[in-house]
């Protein structure tokens, strides 16, 4: 009766202290062999753990947004040439901003091309001119 008072104990430290679950809890220290110190510090490497992959991947993200080019271009001329992660960034942040540049990027009739790094190959968007039917 005595070490069930203890398991329980422990099981409401730990809740306490990471916010986890009664039973995420009592599994945590089950795994420890119910060492309290172990299971918080078991607990803690693996929420640090979770955090970095997360940290990874956003920079990796990032980094592929930097490569990748969006180029606005009208007949032959560039316009602007930006990272995809500025241009998401804007229309983030400023929405009515990025809607503008788009509407007047329609009506001038220009066209959008998305570039990766080192690769020649481009997508294009562009918006027919109606001059090819002359």
């Amino acid at each position: 009766m005595n070490d069930e008072l203890g398991y329980l104990e422990k099981v409401d430290l730990v809740r306490q202290r990471t916010g986890l679950s009664f039973i995420e809890a009592r599994n945590l220290l089950e795994d420890t062999n119910w060492d309290l110190l172990e299971a918080l510090a078991n607990h803690e490497a693996s929420k640090n753990a979770f955090g970095n992959q997360m940290l990874d991947r956003a920079k990796e993200i990032f980094n592929q947004g930097n490569k990748t080019k969006i180029v606005v271009k009208a007949k032959e001329d560039t316009i602007v040439e930006l990272p995809v992660t500025v241009g998401v960034l804007g229309a983030v942040l400023a929405p009515k901003v990025a809607l503008l540049g788009a509407a007047t990027c329609l009506l001038t009739r220009c066209s959008l091309q998305l570039q990766k790094e080192g690769n020649l190959d481009s997508t294009e968007f562009s918006v027919p001119t109606g001059e090819e039917n002359d």
